[in-house]
C-alpha cells in the first residue's frame, strides 16, 4: 500500500482580551483573533510500481528444464488380457505407492506444474530436488487409488483427462474431477479421443485441442491451460496451434524439446512397474 504524509494546518485560536469591571461599555477593549496562515502541505511521494518479471527467452527455458516429470497411466492389478505393452504402463497400486514412498525417502520433493510453469518462465525459485507427478487418459483409478496416496504423502499432481470418457464406466465422473481440483490438483486436458496431434487437420484442431480446454473450464470454474499430447506425440504444426489455443504449457514423451517452443514440448518419463525404488530415483537423475 502507498502511504500519503499529511502535514496538519496549525490554526492559533483568537483570545478576546478583557478590561476590569466598568459600567461604561465603550471603554471596553476587544482584541480581534489572531491566524496564522496554513503551511503547504508536502508532496505525495510519486507511487512505486515493480515491474513485471521479463519471460524467459527460448534458450533459458531449455536450460531451466531439469525437473523431473514422471508420467503414469492406469493403477490397478494387471488383468489376464492385459498386453504386453500395456503391462508396461499399468502400476498396480502397492507398486505405486512403492515409488511414490521412494521419492520421498529420497528427498524428492513433488511440486505443483504452476511451480514449474513460474520457473521456466520467471525463474520462480523451487524446493530442493523437484519432481512432477502427472497422470494421463482419465483413469477412475486416479481419483480412487491416486489421490488418497497422494493426499497421504502431501504430494500434488496433474491430471490429464481425455474429455471423451468423463462420466463412462471405469472412468472419471465430472465430480471425481471436480473432487481432485478441490484437493489442489492440477487438471489439463488430454485431447477429446486421443487422437495424435502430428496427423491433425482442418476442424479436428478444434475438436481435439480447443474444445476438451474450454468443456473443463465449465466444468471446474476457472481455466485450464495445460496439456498433455496422447500417445505423448507432437508435431511442428502443432505447437504454435496449441499456443495460440491458449495452452500455457504441453507436455510430451521422450524426446528432446522443441529449441523454439520448449514450453510446448515439456519432456516426461514413464516410469514402469519393474522399477524399484533405487532404480526411479537413478533415472530421475540420469535423465533430467
Amino acid at each position: 500500500m502507498h502511504r500519503r504524509g499529511f502535514l496538519a494546518a496549525a490554526a492559533a485560536v483568537g483570545l478576546a482580551a478583557c478590561s476590569g469591571p466598568t459600567t461604561d461599555r465603550s471603554t471596553a477593549r476587544s482584541t480581534a483573533p489572531t491566524t496564522t496562515s496554513p503551511r503547504p502541505s508536502a508532496p505525495s511521494p510519486a507511487p512505486t510500481t515493480t515491474a513485471p518479471p521479463t519471460p524467459a527467452t527460448a534458450q533459458e527455458v531449455l536450460a531451466r528444464s531439469t525437473v523431473p516429470v514422471l508420467c503414469f497411466h492406469q493403477l490397478r492389478e494387471f488383468r489376464p488380457d492385459d498386453s504386453a505393452y500395456a503391462r508396461t504402463i499399468i502400476t498396480p497400486p502397492a507398486v505405486f505407492r512403492a515409488q511414490l514412498q521412494a521419492l520421498r525417502d529420497g528427498g524428492r520433493t513433488p511440486i505443483t506444474t504452476t511451480a514449474l510453469l513460474d520457473h521456466l518462465m520467471v525463474d520462480a525459485p523451487l524446493p530442493e530436488r523437484p519432481v512432477l507427478l502427472t497422470f494421463d487418459d482419465g483413469s477412475e483409478t486416479h481419483h480412487s487409488v491416486a489421490l488418497p496416496v497422494l493426499t497421504e504423502f502431501g504430494f500434488p499432481g496433474t491430471f490429464f483427462p481425455m474429455t471423451v470418457v468423463l462420466g463412462k464406466p471405469n472412468w472419471l465422473t465430472a465430480d471425481q474431477l471436480r473432487n481432485l481440483d478441490r484437493a489442489g490438483m492440477t487438471i489439463g486436458t488430454h485431447s477429446y479421443d486421443h487422437q495424435r496431434v502430428d496427423r491433425l487437420s482442418g476442424d479436428q484442431w478444434a475438436i481435439q485441442v480447443e474444445q476438451p480446454r474450454a468443456d473443463l473450464a465449465e466444468m471446474l470454474g476457472h481455466p485450464v491451460d495445460t496439456m498433455a499430447y496422447p500417445n505423448g506425440v507432437w508435431s511442428a504444426e502443432a505447437l504454435p496451434r496449441v499456443e495460440a489455443a491458449g495452452y500455457r504449457a504441453a507436455f510430451q514423451l521422450s524426446d528432446p524439446q522443441d529449441p523454439t517452443h520448449p514450453m510446448q514440448t515439456i519432456r516426461r518419463i514413464m516410469p514402469p512397474p519393474t522399477w524399484d525404488g533405487p532404480t526411479l530415483l537413478a533415472r530421475l537423475a540420469s535423465d533430467f
